[in-house]
């Protein structure tokens, strides 16, 4: 397989994505109320669910009813039937991780104001149409939600493969147990409380849906006079977030990054040099077939 970055081309052998597993697992101890969202609820159709081939609304169903007896949840203006985990497990922290890195919540209030209709897009991207094949089938597993790879901003020049699925029950799930803030997340995100509460391993996938996302290392496939200085790096605006990450990262698994640095008021990140990234390399930190790649390409030259 070859894969063309605007550095260069990388030769694979085969994908080289890890996969993820689903234990350990987490309860997540999620009740039915959780979901509701009264402001929005009150000017759109309630959230459903399907139990034994009855349909319940979200609204009237009793409070201690649990997930693993819920067939699926639809909104009645969606073909979505989507399943909801009552636990988190590596596949889940990493997806998470991944849209928090490299993914937007439509901002429903806006599209209300603007169209009375809101609009629940999640949308999420990458460069490579690789990772994004990874991300859909992960939602399409973890949610029973099917996506399309969308190429229109490729074809215009943007270089970015991204899916945008509407979901309002998937939207809900994110926004209200897993934190993300709908519309521009930039100064708001800070890891969710249910990753920081979870065991290492979880803590760790959450980490490295984050990195694939929002990190890179060098891009290993250009052609150079001498080998780079090893180093990973993570840029995000929210100055608070990538705080949460330096602690977690040097803390849990001391990766020895360092910062934060600002190049300007809305441009923060944190590094590691050689030592970090040979531990990252043995963490296996990337899970992105590109970026695992450049890590362990950049690996073989701290041995010459």
């Amino acid at each position: 397989m070859e894969i063309k970055t605007k550095y260069g081309k990388i030769i694979l052998k085969k994908p080289i994505i890890s996969k993820i597993p689903n234990y350990p697992k987490k309860p997540l101890n999620i009740k039915i109320k959780d979901l509701l969202d009264s402001k929005v609820d009150q000017k759109s159709s309630f959230i459903h669910m399907a139990i034994n081939g009855q349909e319940i609304s979200l609204e009237k169903a009793e409070e201690n009813i649990s997930l693993s007896k819920i067939n699926f949840f639809y909104s009645k203006s969606s073909p979505h039937k989507v399943k909801l985990p009552n636990v988190i497990t590596p596949k889940l922290a990493y997806l998470i991780g991944y849209i928090y890195g490299d993914g937007g919540l439509k901002d429903i209030w806006r599209s209300y104001h603007k169209s009375g209709k809101f609009d629940h897009k999640v949308i999420i991207g990458d460069e490579f149409k690789i990772q994004i094949i990874q991300i859909s089938k992960l939602i399409e597993e973890i949610f029973n939600v099917k996506t399309k790879i969308r190429t229109e901003r490729k074809e215009k020049g943007q270089n970015m493969y991204y899916i945008n699925p509407t979901c309002k029950v998937l939207y809900r799930y994110l926004t209200k147990i897993f934190e993300l803030p709908s519309g521009s997340k930039s100064d708001k995100i800070r890891i969710p409380n249910i990753i920081n509460k979870s065991n290492k391993q979880i803590k760790l996938w959450f980490l490295k849906g984050f990195i694939d996302a929002d990190g890179d290392t060098r891009a290993m496939e250009m052609e150079r006079t001498k080998s780079p200085s090893p180093r990973i790096k993570i840029r995000l605006c929210a100055k608070d977030m990538i705080k949460d990450l330096q602690k977690m990262l040097n803390e849990e698994f001391f990766l020895n990054f360092t910062g934060p640095y600002s190049d300007n008021p809305r441009n923060h990140y944190i590094q590691t040099a050689k030592e970090g990234s040979r531990k990252a390399q043995k963490l296996e930190l990337f899970n992105h077939p590109v970026k695992k790649w450049r890590l362990n390409k950049m690996a073989e030259s701290f041995k010459k």
